[in-house]
């Protein structure tokens, strides 16, 4: 059973006309305290709603969590602390009938109860009814059967499939109640909850909220309340009119309006979470970034609504809706400044907390937390030169990306124009992985038409290539070599001879006198990222196939990162080295260098050591 501790505010919003917009509060479950808010009125359950399914499990759980906290607070002999449940959302039908959107497992069996609290305390009441659409019949109603569940005869109780489990329900809870030490007490420590302690949180929908779609989205994978919903009531009930501000909800609403619409921009969301994750809320994000969680891998349901809630409740809703302001001009103040934009985007993208980086902005100066990303950046790359040459594909894959993808944002940032910006969102929803620019094995074709293909897209290759003098013999050689091995009958190939005519087909697009190392093959100068969709169309595919099908895609309007465009067309290599059919040592040196230069400024320092027989 879901929990939310401490005291929440209530809240009131009205639109135009005096029409109630949104309401949140906390409300007992049964008239007890003075002055503090209870369930009352007459609760309709629509027909689009299931019905009642509460089992033994959750009722139990909801008795023995109230008891545990009474226990809890007995042993520190304190007052027990205030107890919350989910939240149940409803729209008023006028004149005390609410119909209740979301929450009638829970509003069903807290009824259940307290009805049966009452047999025991005669002075306990609740003060609300319960009527189910589909089960009102002339006779025997829904609102009847509720109200006198204790007397009704086992007919009416298997008379339909929601009444059944009502029934059982309702059995659950007398049997708990049996298994106490002392029934009667226990039902009167129940009551002291209930009256007391135990909250629902109230939360009245707009008025202009149509039932069905907002019971659809609550109940579609069960998706709750947001917080950012709840946050939403609570600071319009604490802005405005009670404020002496009559138009200030108003504003704060299109405030928060606006808010949400610019974090629902794809490039923006991107740049600030470094994926394109869909919410059902984005200002969320604003609210998690002023709501710290260390130690927390995954927030409880409503821990942000909390923590906002306890602000608002020690400094005020106006501080802190200030501050929420003050937090989006900031966020949206990176993104269109294009220097930030890409030092921060970057480090987002290899992970790094934006509320950190937010925390280093305010400690600083603005020039010195913009220098400072560069100094941010190389703590997180811990890479010197030396380290950065051997990095090796299939060893170091993560700080490969890492280097490639800083190459990349740089080469944007350095770029003449000033309204290039990379593409956070583009490389966050494709999914990259590392290439090799001129591959050197038979990795992955482990199938006979993996072979063929492969085959016979090299020998097109080969035979609309221009060779010069020195390689048309031994082109013209693996090209029937190729077409005697796609002759074979079908399960016929023979992988030893596919290996030998793969061996002289890497050989015949290598560059002479490049070589085969591990150095040479797996090094940065012979990687690039590529979308992993694109990387399995080119996987161990020669570099002059590759470049082909690059262009092919570039063509067709695919994004592909600027540094892995710029290899495949050849733009790192000098003009008079430039051969289009093969990557080799006059193209791998450039390109490690263009990218040695790009994240220079990001590497460790290398301290050389004096030689001590100097003098």
């Amino acid at each position: 059973m879901a929990q939310i501790a401490a005291s929440v505010a209530p809240a009131v919003r009205r639109g135009s006309g005096g029409n109630v917009e949104a309401t949140l509060e906390p409300r007992l479950v049964i008239p007890g305290n003075d002055g503090q808010p209870f369930i009352s009125g007459d609760f309709l359950v629509a027909a689009y709603q299931r019905g009642y399914r509460w089992g033994r499990h959750e009722v139990r759980q909801l008795l023995d969590d109230i008891k545990a906290n009474a226990d809890e607070a007995r042993k520190r002999r304190a007052t027990p602390s205030d107890y919350y449940l989910q939240p149940v959302v409803v729209l008023s039908r006028g004149d005390g009938v609410w119909e209740l959107v979301d929450g009638q497992q829970r509003l069903t069996t807290l009824y259940l109860l307290a009805k049966y609290i009452g047999t025991k305390l005669p002075d306990a009441k609740v003060e609300y009814t319960l009527s189910y659409e589909t089960r009102n019949q002339a006779g025997n109603d829904s609102r009847h059967f509720l109200e006198n569940l204790g007397t009704v005869g086992d007919e009416v109780r298997k008379s339909n499939i929601d009444f059944h489990h009502i029934a059982l329900a309702y059995d659950e809870i007398e049997g708990w109640f049996a298994e106490q030490t002392n029934p009667t007490k226990a039902a009167n420590d129940i009551y002291n909850a209930l009256s007391e302690w135990v909250y629902v949180i109230w939360y009245e929908a707009p008025s202009d909220t149509n039932p069905n779609d907002l019971f659809t989205r609550l109940n579609r994978d069960r998706i709750p309340l947001t917080d950012s919903e709840l946050i939403k009531a609570l600071v319009l009930s604490n802005s405005g009119a009670a404020a002496g501000q009559p138009g200030r909800q108003e504003e704060i609403a299109a405030q928060w309006d606006g808010f949400e619409r610019d974090l629902r921009d794809n490039q923006f969301w991107a740049f600030l979470t470094g994926s394109t994750t869909r919410r059902p809320t984005h200002i969320d994000f604003l609210f998690e970034s002023m709501t710290p969680a260390a130690g927390l891998r995954v927030r409880p349901r409503y821990w942000t609504f909390e923590r906002v809630r306890d602000d608002i409740g020690q400094r005020g809703a106006a501080a802190f809706w200030r501050d929420v302001v003050a937090r989006h001009g900031l966020l949206s103040g990176w993104f269109h400044d294009r220097e930030l934009y890409h030092r921060i985007g970057y480090l987002v993208a290899i992970d790094d907390s934006v509320p950190d980086l937010i925390e280093a902005s305010r400690s600083q100066t603005h020039s010195a937390f913009r220098t400072g990303l560069v100094d941010r950046t190389r703590q997180r790359l811990r890479l010197s030169r030396d380290e950065v040459s051997l990095l090796q594909y299939g060893k170091h894959d993560a700080k490969c990306t890492e280097v490639l993808l800083l190459m990349n944002v740089e080469a944007v940032l350095a770029s003449s124009d000033s309204g290039a910006r990379f593409s956070f969102h583009a490389y966050a929803r494709d999914g990259w992985s590392l290439e090799h620019i001129h591959a050197q094995n038979s990795e992955g074709l482990k199938k006979e038409n993996q072979r063929r293909d492969w085959l016979e897209a090299h020998l097109k290759k080969i035979r609309t290539t221009q060779w010069g003098d020195d390689l048309q013999s031994a082109a013209e050689q693996i090209s029937a070599r190729i077409d005697a091995h796609l002759a074979l009958p079908a399960g016929k190939t023979d992988d030893i001879g596919f290996q030998e005519i793969l061996d002289k087909v890497f050989a015949l697009f290598g560059a002479p006198g490049g070589g085969a190392s591990e150095e040479n093959l797996h090094g940065l100068g012979n990687l690039a990222l590529l979308q992993r969709d694109f990387n399995s169309k080119l996987n161990n595919a020669v570099f002059a196939l590759k470049r082909e099908r690059i262009v092919h895609l570039d063509e067709a309007g695919a994004y592909i990162l600027p540094c892995t465009r710029n290899v495949f067309l050849k733009y790192y290599t000098a003009a008079e080295d430039q051969q289009l059919s093969i990557w080799g040592p006059q193209d791998q040196e450039p390109y490690y260098e263009k990218l040695l230069a790009a994240i220079d400024p990001f590497l460790a320092i290398e301290v050389v050591a004096e030689d001590e027989d100097v003098a």
